[in-house]
């Protein structure tokens, strides 16, 4: 039996917060309260994580009712990193206290290790800067976790292939998800995590930038992404008739085209921010580079050190042809497109709606589109804190924008990670 653990310091004027469960996956909202506050008062309440160089801090300010409590999930919050009533949106409005505020994306988090979130009380409307003088009133820790429990993590290191498998606990065979990210490179398996919690055996696929694999994108080889299907599911433990791909941006689009080329391996997609083109960067295969959408970098527009690339992809995609669409109804797999609204990197709402075209007039009915307004490019999952920008290798010393207003994006994270997860029960059920 799981055992919901809070820890509560108690401080001057018997004030206390609490924050349950504790510990909690991190795409789980816990029950936020403070108690015997002094009544019809105002408080600041400052989240906190501090994880290796990273420091990541939110606050709301509330008013205590007559009884003196605090519950964000129904008081609102009238400042602060966010505001109105949200009960998690002390969780996904945590930003990078430099100068102002920063809505950065957060990177290099460790799926092995939990995250300890501080919670602490202050008395008054306080700012970002008075916060970090101030004395708390009182204090508690909030442990989340992307793994649950029992839940069984494997290197893989097969050959050339690389990256991470989340396995439920016992022998199976499961269904089973290759999870893939874009043109940042590298390793980022929180969602491959979380999704495992649900069930499923997950493989978290890194194709460049990552240990000894390829450097840059355009080193990278269709042929890698094959392998790693063929070798997933032959594993023992996965279920090879219940097969689904998850990606965002470049991840989404090698999930379609690797469809295209083994569509009797993979049974269902999620694409999140996709586009219906080779685009970016070419794929080799076979020795060769296959045709691609490239940018024009004329067209970039740059100011106070952010960088916004839209104009020069989107007017390239509008003027590609048939040379390098992705043939999309040479798949079998049943679809989920995401896309944000606000996308300042790719134009993923056109494309949404051109790829599931596609499929349609080729007779391909068994697909779903679900846009998201006011919301961006870098869609993660659940409660994960919300970004509108990144550093990225394309941009250099630059903030790349990707786009997104805060609480439409949050809201947007936390359907979607549902719809996914709803997705992939459906399909591979």
């Amino acid at each position: 039996m799981h055992i919901s653990i809070f820890h509560s310091i108690q401080h001057r004027k018997s004030i206390h917060i609490q924050v349950s469960p504790s510990p909690c996956l991190a795409d789980q909202c816990p029950t936020i309260c403070v108690k015997t506050a002094k009544p019809d008062s105002e408080y600041t309440i400052k989240g906190c994580i501090k994880q290796s160089n990273n420091t990541l801090m939110s606050y709301g300010h509330f008013r205590s009712s007559s009884t003196g409590e605090i519950d964000p999930s129904q008081q609102p919050s009238n400042g602060g990193t966010y505001t109105g009533v949200d009960g998690a949106g002390l969780l996904w409005s945590l930003q990078f206290p430099v100068k102002e505020m920063t809505v950065l994306r957060v990177k290099g988090l460790d799926v092995l290790k939990p995250l300890h979130m501080d919670f602490t009380v202050h008395e008054g409307t306080l700012t970002a800067e008075e916060l970090e003088n101030s004395c708390a009133v009182a204090e508690c820790q909030l442990e989340r976790t992307f793994l649950s429990k029992d839940l069984e993590c494997q290197e893989v290191s097969e050959g050339r292939l690389r990256g991470l498998i989340f396995k439920p606990p016992g022998k199976g065979p499961f269904p089973g998800v290759i999870d893939m990210y874009g043109t940042a490179g590298g390793l980022k398996s929180t969602r491959a995590a979380l999704l495992a919690s649900c069930g499923f055996v997950t493989y978290s696929l890194p194709f460049f930038a990552y240990q000894d694999l390829v450097k840059l994108l355009m080193e990278v080889e269709l042929e890698y992404f094959q392998e790693a299907l063929l070798w997933f599911s032959s594993q023992e433990y996965v279920d090879s008739s219940r097969v689904g791909m998850l990606g965002t941006s470049t991840g989404a689009i090698i999930s379609m085209v690797i469809s295209t080329m083994m569509p009797d391996m993979v049974r269902a997609i999620a694409c999140v921010n996709a586009v219906h083109h080779h685009v970016l960067s070419p794929f080799l295969y076979k020795g060769e580079h296959l045709p691609f959408v490239s940018y024009d970098v004329d067209q970039f527009k740059i100011e106070n050190n952010e960088i916004r690339v839209l104009n020069g992809i989107s007017d390239q995609l509008n003027n590609a042809t048939e040379e390098t669409v992705i043939p999309i109804e040479k798949s079998k797999a049943d679809f989920l497109f995401i896309a944000g609204e606000d996308d300042q990197i790719l134009t993923t709402r056109d494309s949404a709606f051109k790829l599931a075209e596609r499929l349609s007039k080729h007779g391909h009915h068994k697909h779903e589109v679900v846009l998201y307004p006011g919301t961006g490019h870098l869609i993660d999952p659940g409660l994960l804190p919300v970004s509108n920008k990144t550093r990225h290798p394309m941009s250099g010393e630059m903030l790349l924008v990707s786009g997104g207003q805060l609480n439409d994006h949050a809201k947007a994270q936390q359907h979607s990670w549902q719809k996914i997860k709803e997705f992939f029960k459906n399909k591979l059920a």
